[in-house]
């Protein structure tokens, strides 16, 4: 048995979360407890949870305040050295726990480890069908932070986090509705370093169920629109507490006008990929007034993902003044000329994206601002 408190937040999911707590009692390496936390959920959950006997601990919440406020709860009453945070929906692969808890033991510095994950639905004859991750980064331990406010990639159920650590960040905000687990992960990369596997170690299950807490529940259909609008929350409060040197490898600070140019680019980036384009280019054209012309590979390769969100480029189409605000950027130098061609050569994955999904309007709109910005 792992030194290892299992955690399951839940909301009006009695129907999905019976299988989320039998693929974690299914663990080769046994939890030391399992907890699952019931937001005052009106369906059916307490049956559900009962019907696992002591196996199970209860913590039964009289009123819905969202998963932050839940997990919290449990956090506070786990006795495990270890937190393994589980989604109701989602199923944990036998060997998850295994997995996770060696990488710790191997690399006693690091704080967390992570594994890959799948995704899978259910058909209509009842058939799960997987497909692969979805976006997933591969960086080293010293590009986990850079990497993950670029985009969210690791979720909590592939995570087992050192309790220690959880003490010394501080509990969920429960100021968020949506992104909790986002902000606690920034947090986590902050304070420690991490370890990963190659593994898959859970299964995402993709499902047009409701999401968020009771007061604020939102279709399936409106989640994208939400996690933008709480990642924005999100990174405008950082960057009132981020310093440059956190927009490098761990380990490297700005101390002159290479890692300085590289931590601005790279900060402009994230920005951008968060539809703040406002800091995104105040970023770009103090990047675009330091150094030679010329940009190395790292500087290059960072442009390039910009306007690679999952979540599109949109705002580019419908708001031709961005188009010209990024323009600008070439009248700076030294460096002008070159970042805003990078940033132009980005928008092909966009533009490839769209021709795939039959947009080709979209296509031919990204195309143009290629050529405005480009040129």
């Amino acid at each position: 048995m792992s030194n290892t408190s299992a955690i399951i937040p839940t909301y009006n999911r009695a129907v999905l979360l019976k299988e989320a707590i039998e693929s974690v009692l299914a663990q080769s390496l046994a939890p030391t407890e399992i907890l699952v936390v019931d937001d005052g959920s009106d369906d059916n959950t307490a049956d559900i949870v009962a019907s696992f006997g002591e196996q199970v601990t209860f913590i039964q919440k009289p009123e819905n305040k969202g998963k932050a406020d839940s997990l919290n709860k449990a956090i506070e009453q786990a006795t495990g050295d270890y937190v393994w945070i589980v989604d109701d929906d989602d199923l944990v692969d036998p060997e998850a726990l295994a997995t996770l808890t060696s990488l710790l033991e191997q690399f006693p510095e690091a704080g967390f480890s992570y594994g890959r994950h799948d995704r899978f639905s259910i058909a209509a004859d009842g058939t799960r069908l997987h497909s692969d991750t979805g976006y997933w980064r591969n960086c080293t331990p010293e590009e986990f932070l850079t990497a993950t406010l670029e985009d969210f990639f690791v979720h909590q159920p592939g995570m087992l986090v050192r309790r220690s650590l959880y003490d010394e960040v501080g509990p969920f905000d429960t100021q968020l509705v949506r992104s909790q687990d986002y902000d606690m992960l920034i947090r986590l990369a902050r304070a420690a370093p991490c370890v990963s596997t190659e593994k898959v170690v859970f299964h995402q299950r993709q499902h047009e169920g409701d999401r968020g807490q009771g007061s604020a529940r939102f279709s399936a259909a409106e989640r994208d629109e939400k996690w933008i609008a709480y990642d924005q929350k999100i990174f405008s409060r950082q960057q009132e507490s981020l310093t440059l040197s956190e927009y490098l490898p761990r380990g490297i600070e700005v101390a002159d006008d290479a890692t300085r140019r590289l931590a601005l680019i790279q900060r402009g980036t994230i920005f951008g990929r968060k539809k703040l384009w406002a800091q995104a280019i105040s970023d770009f054209t103090a990047a675009a007034r330091i150094g030679g012309r010329n940009l190395d590979t790292s500087e290059t390769g960072c442009l390039r993902r910009a306007f690679g969100s999952k979540y599109g480029c949109p705002e580019l189409i419908r708001d031709r003044s961005l188009a010209q605000s990024l323009r600008e950027i070439r009248q700076c130098r030294p460096a002008g000329k070159p970042i805003l061609k990078a940033l132009g050569r980005g928008l092909f994955w966009q533009i490839r994206r769209a021709i795939e999904s039959g947009d080709l309007q979209t296509a031919t709109t990204l195309v143009h601002r290629v050529l405005y910005l480009s040129i």
